[in-house]
């Protein structure tokens, strides 16, 4: 299959699967020209998200432009059971030792360059989109504050937009709460915008229910700390350590497995089939109340409103790992 080149804007919250994601994408040169990655609050304060993928782009020898975004959500912080509710990120194991998801800074060197000096991401995507010829595709795999607020300031940026694809939220897979995922729920108000956005873009979603399915295991792990370089011993430890995280945190249907969420959707980009349900839905976000930040997918054939997302539900799980072990073992001799 041949691919089009797409330009690409990624925004991220980096920790590990955001981190994959970065650098999957990096290492097709062929299918994206990356444009800028925007960071966000999210699994950590926006100053470690920042740092991170200053990290993971060094990593790569990449040039690629970072550039700082939103501190805090639109209002979400405004609503103390909010904070009440939020899945427990950390642990400690039998021996007493941390267990998180995201560690405050990714296991590689200090970033020797800094963020995109004077830029601030909702603004640097209307700058940057409207002055472009071809239309550009975004992926979004945290919270979505900062193309939420662009859109706000500017909706004339939809013109210039290809297509929006996001990691969050779930039709029967949730984490955060019982009714809510992570990104979604960290800013259900910014969600809300986003998928207000589907009726004008076509908007992709991949929820939990697709996502649980993007996995890697210790096998890989010890495949990528074989080849004996900083990527492969990097890769390789943040597997391991998801693998804990989630053994431990958040069983989910089988042990042992490390679910990359974030790099899904790169990887559905690169090839659609890797998604084995896919369909147009009416989506919406809830905010406020017991299901505070649920994702709403009306699955009924008939519906009375617009469908505005395509949502998937279902991963080739192995597929996606080896298209995750051809892509990354590009980066053996790094």
């Amino acid at each position: 299959m041949e691919l089009r080149k797409r330009k690409l804007i990624l925004d991220v919250d980096t920790g590990s699967d955001d981190a994959l994601a970065i650098m999957t994408a990096l290492l097709c040169p062929e299918a994206f020209d990356l444009l800028g990655i925007c960071t966000v609050n999210g699994n950590r304060p926006v100053e470690n998200t920042t740092e991170n993928t200053l990290r993971v782009v060094e990593l790569l020898g990449a040039q690629t432009p970072v550039i700082r975004g939103c501190a805090s959500p639109l209002v979400a912080q405004i609503d103390p059971l909010r904070s009440r509710r939020r899945r427990l990120e950390e642990g400690r194991d039998a021996d007493g030792d941390l267990v998180a998801y995201h560690a405050e800074y990714l296991p590689l060197p200090p970033a020797k360059g800094s963020a995109l000096p004077g830029a601030y991401a909702p603004i640097w995507y209307i700058d940057t989109l409207m002055r472009q010829a071809e239309k550009v595709t975004l992926v979004m795999v945290g919270p979505l504050t900062n193309f939420a607020i662009a859109y706000r300031i500017e909706p004339r940026i939809l013109d210039h937009v290809a297509e929006i694809v996001i990691m969050g939220g779930g039709l029967y897979e949730h984490n955060s709460t019982a009714a809510a995922e992570f990104n979604i729920f960290t800013d259900p108000e910014a969600a809300a915008i986003l998928f207000e956005c589907g009726e004008q873009v076509p908007l992709t979603v991949m929820p939990l229910d697709a996502t649980h399915r993007a996995n890697l295991r210790p096998c890989h792990a010890e495949l990528f700390k074989s080849w004996h370089t900083a990527v492969g011993d990097f890769v390789g430890a943040e597997i391991c350590e998801r693998i804990r995280a989630y053994n431990l945190l958040q069983p989910l249907h089988e042990p042992d497995i490390a679910p990359i969420h974030d790099a899904l959707c790169i990887l559905y980009l690169l090839d659609p089939s890797i998604i084995t349900e896919l369909r147009t839905v009416r989506a919406d976000v809830v905010c406020g109340g017991i299901a505070d930040g649920e994702t709403v997918f009306d699955t009924r054939h008939f519906t009375d409103a617009p469908r505005n997302c395509r949502v998937c539900l279902n991963t080739n799980e192995e597929k996606f790992a080896q298209l995750m072990v051809d892509i990354l073992s590009r980066a053996k001799s790094r």
